[in-house]
């Protein structure tokens, strides 16, 4: 059961995680006083920016974890440790590009090095992609009007996710097989705290519907040899609510907390069997999961800034447990330059 949750968390988590841009796009719709000194904001480690790109610019922002699976949650939210801790050291690079005012689409291509108990692996993983569509613009005048923003993605399976070679302890494995269509709106703005502080929180729901897939042999979602059949995941709604606050021009402090909830998986066709009389599972419960992601930001100017934090489970219910490293540079320019 910790294999497969694990491998879940894995596929998972690079797709859900909406990275937030640079929000020097705010220029556009936020003007302070003379008095007031302008913040420069990177963005929380998960909620998305409220802001679509520009037309003519462009924003890349790498991203590299470091993933440590420490166990899991059973179904009565007690938490379980693993006789051996799962690793992947993954990077991930999203990119955006402005299209129009109110239009930019983003491509997120994914790697990552996995290891435990001696076995290791080097895997390219699925590559997440759509575009993003300004809602609505705050307005300067009324402070409850929000920036909303829509976001519209699926992911190319392309990662490693079934004939697994069971030998591997899960480390070939780093992606889902399936296309994850999913939508998301984020709303927020910036408010400011006196003359040279601000706060800035976000509100982001987002909703997976995972497409059918056919898996045979190990695979992400159980299995042994001689599987062969079709899985049906569930649905995956979360939620995350981020903020931001500046200590000063450059320096900012972040925090996001994450829930998430994964509908039961089904399953139809040959399991399989793990030895004679006992079939291999292939079906999973429905599973909820909170985590917390402080962070600290360095931004040198509007246009680059350093993020760097710790991304943790505190709380869940049939599913992972997990201490991640995160750290991301983000690069905000026109494009040409």
């Amino acid at each position: 059961m910790r294999f497969r949750k694990t491998l879940f968390s894995l596929l998972c988590a690079p797709y859900l995680l909406q990275t937030a841009y640079a929000d020097d796009v705010l220029s556009h719709f936020f003007q302070p006083s003379p008095d007031e000194a302008y913040p420069w904001f990177t963005g929380p480690l998960l909620a998305p920016s409220v802001h679509t790109i520009p037309p003519g610019h462009v924003d890349v922002e790498p991203y590299l974890f470091f993933w440590s699976f420490t166990g899991a949650y059973n179904n009565h939210w007690r938490p379980q440790s693993a006789d051996h801790n799962f690793y992947s050291l993954q990077l991930q690079v999203p990119i955006w590009v402005g299209v129009c005012s109110f239009l930019d689409v983003t491509v997120q291509p994914i790697a990552a090095y996995q290891f435990t108990q001696n076995q290791q692996s080097m895997e390219f993983g699925d590559i997440p992609f759509g575009f993003d569509i300004q809602l609505l613009n705050e307005d300067q005048n009324r402070w409850w009007v929000p920036a909303i923003k829509l976001a519209l993605k699926a992911v190319g399976p392309t990662g490693n996710y079934d004939d697994l070679n069971p030998n591997k302890l899960g480390t070939d494995a780093f992606g889902s097989g399936n296309w994850l269509p999913n939508a998301t709106i984020s709303l927020g703005r910036i408010f400011p705290i006196g003359e040279k502080h601000f706060f800035s929180p976000r509100l982001a729901w987002s909703y997976t519907v995972p497409t059918p897939l056919h898996v045979k042999n190990y695979n992400v979602y159980g299995g042994t040899y001689g599987t062969d059949g079709t899985v049906y995941p569930g649905n995956i709604f979360s939620f995350d609510f981020g903020f931001e606050y500046n200590l000063s021009q450059n320096w900012v402090v972040a925090n996001d907390f994450y829930y998430q909830h994964n509908n039961k998986n089904r399953f139809s066709g040959d399991t399989g069997f793990i030895e004679p009389g006992i079939a291999a599972v292939m079906t999973s419960p429905s599973s909820d999961q909170f985590s917390l992601a402080p962070a600290i930001e360095y931004n040198w100017s509007e246009n680059i800034g350093i993020i760097g934090g710790v991304w943790f489970s505190f709380a869940g219910r049939n599913s992972s447990r997990f201490v991640t490293g995160v750290i991301a540079l983000n690069i905000y320019t026109q494009s040409g330059h």
